[in-house]
């Protein structure tokens, strides 16, 4: 860690000129003492002031003991407490009021900024023992509030959970307040935590909130010594490693939440590798770790956001690396997700079970998205309802009905359609189409073997959606690709050329020209589609092939 902490303390002193360049001055404004926002809340400074502290108490910082800072903090504190509503609670203001689960991450930051004063403040400091004295007040009272609040989704529980437990251990010597948060605790924990074997969560969250559970998770261990609590941490890890693309960012495509889609590279998962390896040995932990923050400092990005962490435990400050990378190859069917990943020297590919855009094909940061138009009644795309894990790829297969409704066998109380149960009508079901995708790898990229019966003259249409502003060439042309636009590729190979990157496609097919139906289409709007058209019954090879 010598080599990355001075990284790491210049990523928290430029969060702290931000926030005390942001910090409002004026007395007469009600965000007073807060970092200046659109909307006035806590959170925001809240969590501005935990790196503030940790290069407060760092010797090689340029803000160690400096005198413009603590007051900055102080008068923080004091917008915090002035902002925190009558019950304890804080508001996250764009949608939750009185949010117990919104506290719970509030107070995460709060009890680090707190560690910090009582590890690095000399208890003879009147200054430190302010500081104290303003958190302790605001930590006791936003515990009021998580102790009886409620939440919104999965990972809120494990955040509230593990506020509950530091909370019963910060002020045990009131003994009937901290048994009532452990209790409270108790009753969320009761409801099992929501990770499979695989080390997958509830939210699926790549990109975000698997991160922000193995938080909670890793300070639930702390606070009561039960290994459990690391074991989904570990699993989790682990899994996040197959998750980890050729160009080292995050595959995020199967997220749940609002990390969906999103470029992330795993900075936010630095602390957490490598807390679990500073604790026993996990070259794998060591090595990703090592990579993670190396690569951060090589890409001039700012650092995680984790120095008050680190500053916490000694152990993880004095660190030494022994290993670097990631996995260079892995293949891993999540079974329960229905998601495959596999990575090969040359390519990654990710197979998503329930979703349209079913598969993603990425070379070094190229990324095509798969996907099989159908427009059979109400069914306007392939979605797989069945995935099987093949040795070389997998199978996906799904079945589309063409229905219509009949009239009802009883008369109805209202001749209004908005108000008849449509729910009670019998369904003529007409045809129906089954198609069948085997995935299947070979040397330099996959193979689409694609089937589709049952319905004859449907104008199916696999579709390959490719970024915009790439280059494209065919023996008969060269273009570049606009947003929004498409083709279709009737006959021969298509290259892709995206800087040092080319992947050919093909062979195209083009029996109609039919694009999509004009209701409830998905429309590829920021990337180019290239289309492969073909009428019913049909089995067609297609390749998507590195260069």
């Amino acid at each position: 860690m010598e080599r990355y902490i001075v990284h790491l303390i210049k990523g928290a002193e430029y969060r702290t000129r931000q926030f005390m360049g942001g910090q409002v001055k004026d007395p007469a404004s009600m965000q007073f003492g807060g970092i200046r926002g659109d909307i006035w809340e806590a959170k925001p400074t809240i969590y501005a002031l935990a790196p503030a502290l940790a290069v407060y108490f760092n010797e090689n910082s340029c803000f160690y003991k400096n005198g413009e800072l603590y007051d900055a903090v102080n008068l923080a504190l004091d917008f915090v407490a002035r902002t925190q509503r009558e019950d304890g609670s804080f508001d996250y203001p764009s949608c939750n009021f009185k949010s117990a689960a919104d506290t719970s991450f509030c107070f995460k930051r709060l009890i680090a900024a707190y560690r910090l004063l009582v590890k690095y403040g000399m208890d003879t400091d009147e200054k430190i023992t302010v500081l104290k004295e303003k958190y302790l007040t605001v930590m006791h009272r936003a515990l009021e509030a998580v102790l009886v609040g409620g939440f919104h989704t999965p990972n809120h529980r494990w955040g509230i959970a593990a506020a509950l437990l530091q909370g019963a251990n910060l002020f045990a010597e009131e003994e009937g307040f901290a048994a009532g948060l452990r209790n409270r605790a108790g009753q969320y924990l009761a409801e099992g935590i929501d990770a499979d074997e695989d080390g997958e969560y509830a939210e699926r969250s790549t990109g975000n909130y698997n991160a922000v559970v193995n938080n909670a998770m890793m300070a639930m261990y702390q606070e009561t010594g039960e290994e459990s609590f690391l074991g989904y941490v570990e699993r989790n890890l682990a899994m996040m490693l197959n998750y980890v693309d050729p160009d080292d960012t995050i595959f995020t495509q199967n997220s749940t939440r609002q990390d969906q889609g999103k470029k992330e590279y795993a900075d936010k998962y630095f602390y957490q590798y490598l807390y679990m390896c500073s604790r026993q040995e996990y070259p794998a932990f060591d090595a990703a770790a090592h990579k993670i923050i190396k690569d951060n400092m090589e890409r001039g990005d700012l650092a995680p956001d984790c120095l008050h962490i680190i500053m916490n435990h000694d152990e993880m400050m004095g660190y030494h690396f022994k290993e670097y990378g990631f996995p260079q190859q892995y293949r891993k069917f999540f079974r329960h997700a229905g998601v495959l990943r596999v990575k090969k020297k040359e390519y990654a590919y990710t197979v998503l079970n329930g979703k349209s855009a079913f598969l993603y094909f990425k070379s070094k940061g190229t990324v095509l998205c798969v996907k099989i138009g159908e427009s059979c009644c109400d069914i306007r795309n392939f979605i797989p309802d069945k995935i099987e894990e093949l040795p070389d790829g997998c199978r996906l297969e799904a079945e589309a009905e063409s229905w219509y409704y009949l009239p009802f066998e009883e008369k109805q109380d209202t001749s209004d359609w908005w108000k008849m149960d449509q729910s009670k009508r019998k369904k003529l079901i007409s045809s129906r189409l089954k198609t069948t995708l085997n995935i299947h790898e070979t040397e330099n990229g996959l193979e689409l073997s694609l089937k589709a019966e049952g319905l004859d003259r449907l104008p199916l249409r696999l579709e390959i959606c490719i970024p915009a502003g790439v280059t494209l060439e065919h023996p008969a042309f060269a273009l570049e690709a606009a947003p929004g636009e498409g083709m279709i590729l009737k006959e021969g190979y298509l290259t892709i050329r995206d800087g040092l990157t080319e992947v050919e496609i093909g062979p195209g097919f083009g029996e109609h020209s039919f694009k999509g139906h004009y209701s409830g289409e998905e429309i590829n709007q920021n990337g180019y589609t290239v289309y492969a058209n073909g009428y019913t019954p049909l089995e067609k090879k297609f390749n998507l092939m590195v260069k």
